[in-house]
């Protein structure tokens, strides 16, 4: 998984459009936090279109270039996956920065994936053996893909179990993370109480840890 990052995030409502023939399930805004600092915010979108589940995000933050100098950064994603099992059907994302473009993308099969990587329209690919079950996608920067691995496990009963990922970087690889699910722990939220689940994700060279509420 990515190394993990000393980030908060916040959740806020928004509305992005909807698209033609989809209908939206759920929206909002994280606003990312750095040791107390909003560097960023992410609007999602989860919406059904015939069988399938699409979930976009939009990244937005400022980082240092090569320069040195602070520029905008913009990754924007998209997962499309079947509506009834989540099964992974197809992923992309699209990095604009310092003047780069860079694309990740992935074509499940049955058994194999293509996973492929571009810069300025250069690029290189890949064949993975596709792991059995539900795979999630870890992607740099992409809070929301972590918002979609609490929601598939929000529901489920378990104290510890595997969770397959493939995690896009300049390697590409499949790996098999441990899902810990915690307690029920009390939080102070925008003013609020509130009552929500810990889970942990963890694996060789990361933790995780997501509080998650009754709805997911």
């Amino acid at each position: 998984m990515p190394a993990p990052l000393p980030l908060l995030l916040g959740l806020l409502l928004a509305a992005p459009e909807t698209a033609p023939g989809a209908a939206m399930l759920d929206s909002g805004r994280f606003v990312i936090y750095d040791h107390g600092h909003e560097v960023g915010t992410e609007a999602f979108a989860y919406q059904l279109s015939g069988d399938s589940l699409v979930v976009s995000a939009t990244s937005e933050r400022r980082l240092h270039g090569a320069d040195g100098s602070l520029r905008p950064l913009v990754k924007r994603m998209e997962l499309v996956a079947n509506a009834l099992d989540f099964g992974l059907r197809r992923y992309v994302s699209n990095l604009d920065f310092d003047g780069h473009h860079d694309v990740k993308g992935i074509a499940p099969g049955d058994t194999l994936m293509s996973v492929y990587s571009e810069r300025d329209s250069a690029g290189v690919g890949d064949r993975l053996v596709r792991p059995p079950g539900r795979l999630f996608v870890m992607d740099p920067l992409m809070f929301t893909l972590f918002d979609v691995i609490c929601r598939n496990l929000a529901g489920e009963s378990f104290e510890r179990r595997p969770v397959e990922l493939i995690t896009l970087g300049p390697k590409s690889s499949t790996e098999e993370a441990t899902a810990t699910r915690g307690g029920l722990d009390t939080l102070h939220w925008g003013g609020a109480v509130v009552h929500a689940r810990r889970f942990e994700l963890a694996d060789s060279s990361s933790r995780f840890v997501a509080w998650v509420d009754a709805h997911g």
